[in-house]
């Protein structure tokens, strides 16, 4: 897996809001954790594809722009670090966003952190 092209079709599928696309990286059993989830969900952690699809499709819905803009990766072996500027509904913040891949090279954990706004 190589970490850059990964991380650049996920900024492209979430610019795209293209929920399903991101999706297509994930396993079936992922484990995914925001605390932004709660208030969709009822809770930060997030567990399988379906419930994750239900989480961001919810959230997407609600989002009239949103761009992502890649401020760098951190790789190392099975994790990756994307951090990046998210302008959502004219709103800009800081994110990063932890992944872990498994042998299959699909996202296996995930975990999103929202700055403060910029």
């Amino acid at each position: 897996m190589d970490a850059r092209v990964f991380t650049d079709r996920w900024i492209s599928d979430w610019n795209r809001k293209d929920v399903e696309a991101v999706l297509s990286n994930l396993s079936e059993d992922v484990v995914f954790t925001s605390p932004r989830a709660k208030a969709i969900v009822g809770s930060s952690r997030v567990e399988g594809k379906s419930s994750l699809r239900e989480y961001w499709t919810k959230a997407i819905d609600r989002i009239q722009t949103i761009h992502f803009t890649l401020d760098y990766v951190i790789s190392d072996g099975d994790r990756v670090g994307i951090v990046y500027i998210a302008e959502i509904d004219g709103r800009r913040m800081r994110c990063v966003e932890f992944m872990v891949f498994g042998g299959d090279g699909l996202v296996r954990q995930g975990e999103a952190m929202h700055g403060v706004e910029l």
